[in-house]
């Protein structure tokens, strides 16, 4: 919250001494040279010797603004004290003079006297109410822990300036130290609403939806921030929240809006849409021409075949063996070497390259179960059921297939193989 509150300091600074008129300044051509050089200094960051040049330029002027450039210069200098000394001069020159006040109260705050900050800011407020002030005075609250106080003025801030800043900083003093959790939400509804979806404060929305829970609540504000910002990030998260809605349905048809191309394959194999899965994997691979997306169209080939032929075995396995000359997965690697063996179509190489698979995970229940088979396949069937055992009761896998390669091998070891 510190560093808020600095923030919020050096806007005070650049945009309150920006609304100060120029002064009319006679024998100017004797301060042109050295008003340049301040100006130079003061740009490119030399505070100390520009706040020195402009305290010149206000004792041979009398400028008012000169006085307020000097204080601001002091202040970015870190001179607290000198910035002060000034300060106070211009309270006692210029009593209605609004900035002075401001400049006082910042400098207060820097000197961590809040009493006394408090006691200019107030008075800056009688002579100008602006959003800076207020925000200025609730800056101050909030660093007291007086939270009532600090979201009156945050409230009066807004209402001026109906700043994302201000907004998220009041949701928060609302939510988190004043219980006020719908209020806070209502605030961030209404301003997302009226104002549009800017990051800060759908962000802070989706925050709060997250703490209570509230998944219809994310989902709509992350459309909103996919339709403004055309972010995927944003895209993905409503897809996210969906899936984990079982709401896969919706999700596809957000996933075809947005074009989540790559978001939508995984949804159809989720789906088990393989044919609409089969589709889409050969158009991306068309596409990106990159070869998980030809294994991923094989794999869907077989899937969404209702005759497991010859000619389609032969089909998925030439272009899953294309694949994996570019593409090193060992859930590949497991599905060819599973179908060479499962349809007797060349269980040496089946073999060959689920081992493969197992080198990169060698605790994989499938890649065993897949082992196993082969094992068995080639009627080294006590192999076969050590492993079996492994996968079934080691790890636990016990799905409709599993079981039967375990029932099979364990009467190929009694000498019963079919």
């Amino acid at each position: 919250m510190q560093r808020y509150i600095v923030t919020l300091l050096i806007v005070l600074l650049f945009w309150s001494g920006c609304s100060l008129k120029s002064p009319k300044i006679n024998n100017s051509a004797k301060i042109d040279g050295p008003l340049i050089q301040t100006a130079f200094l003061e740009s490119n960051g030399y505070f100390a010797p520009a706040a020195s040049m402009y305290e010149k330029l206000y004792k041979m002027t009398g400028s008012r603004l000169f006085l307020i450039k000097t204080i601001e210069n002091y202040y970015r200098a870190k001179q607290f004290d000198k910035a002060l000394q000034y300060a106070r001069k211009g309270l006692k020159l210029y009593p209605k003079e609004p900035r002075f006040y401001e400049l006082a109260a910042v400098l207060y705050i820097q000197k961590k006297d809040l009493i006394q900050a408090e006691k200019y800011v107030k008075e800056a407020i009688k002579l100008k109410k602006s959003p800076q002030n207020y925000e200025l005075l609730a800056s101050i609250y909030l660093t007291q822990k007086r939270y009532e106080l600090a979201l009156k003025y945050y409230k009066s801030a807004y209402a001026l300036k109906p700043s994302a800043t201000t907004l998220s900083t009041m949701a928060y003093i609302m939510y988190f130290y004043l219980g006020k959790k719908r209020e806070a939400i209502a605030y961030l509804e209404t301003h997302m609403r009226i104002y549009g979806c800017s990051k800060q404060v759908c962000h802070s929305l989706a925050s709060f939806y997250s703490l209570q829970n509230n998944i219809d609540g994310m989902i709509s504000v992350y459309k909103r921030l996919y339709e403004t910002y055309k972010n995927p990030q944003y895209a993905k998260k409503v897809i996210e929240f969906l899936v984990y809605q079982n709401r896969i349905d919706e999700a596809i048809v957000w996933a075809k809006k947005t074009e989540m191309k790559k978001v939508l394959l995984d949804l159809y194999r989720m789906k088990k849409e393989y044919k609409k899965a089969y589709r889409l994997a050969n158009k991306l691979f068309q596409e990106t021409k990159n070869h998980k997306y030809l294994a991923d169209a094989a794999i869907f080939e077989y899937e969404s075949a209702n005759e497991k032929n010859i000619k389609l075995l032969e089909d998925v396995a030439q272009k899953m063996e294309k694949a994996l000359k570019y593409v090193k997965d060992p859930v590949y690697y497991n599905f060819l070497g599973y179908l060479y063996i499962d349809h007797d179509l060349n269980i040496k190489r089946g073999i060959e390259l689920v081992q493969k698979a197992l080198e990169s995970d060698p605790n994989s229940p499938y890649f065993l179960d897949s082992l196993a088979w082969g094992y068995y396949k080639i009627g080294k069937c006590k192999d076969a059921l050590e492993i079996m055992k492994k996968v079934y009761y080691d790890f636990g896998l016990k799905e409709p297939e599993v079981e039967y390669h375990l029932k099979t091998i364990q009467k190929c070891v009694k000498g019963k193989r079919p």
